[in-house]
């Protein structure tokens, strides 16, 4: 029997770390209305992916480079801030950045695990189920 459990265990391990980014599935109420939609949150083996929640089109907007090039080529740097905003309620500075498809700089979302509201709906009890891993 342990035969057989440690090269599962063996095995999750190492996808998990050879896997960087998730798609979720999120869930969320709106009123009697439920609404779901998909969202991603990491980058892969060759590029990093900053998400941000645009309020103006209500949609999820990414921010792209190439971190790790094919070939040995020049790695990209990640994205500067284009501007910050300082939070009065926890006096953190908020970094802000340019992404494609949003007319102003937006705050990144690190993980689903950061969004404690569904930004289109304002549902505090959403649900988001991993739906897809890539890398």
């Amino acid at each position: 029997m342990l035969r057989y459990v440690f090269p599962l265990v063996l095995f999750v391990l190492m996808t998990n770390s050879l896997l960087a980014g998730t798609g979720y599935e999120v869930t969320a109420k709106d009123g009697d209305k439920t609404v779901t939609y998909m969202v991603k949150f990491g980058g892969a083996r060759l590029f990093d992916q900053y998400t941000a929640f645009d309020p103006a089109t209500k949609k999820f907007v990414y921010l792209t480079w190439n971190s790790r090039p094919l070939g040995g080529g020049k790695p990209e740097a990640p994205p500067k801030p284009v501007a910050s905003i300082w939070n009065h309620a926890t006096g953190e500075t908020i970094e802000l950045f340019k992404f494609p498809g949003a007319e102003h700089p937006l705050p990144v979302i690190p993980s689903i695990e950061a969004m404690k509201f569904c930004p289109i709906t304002g549902d505090q009890h959403f649900q988001a189920r991993p739906h897809i891993a890539y890398d």
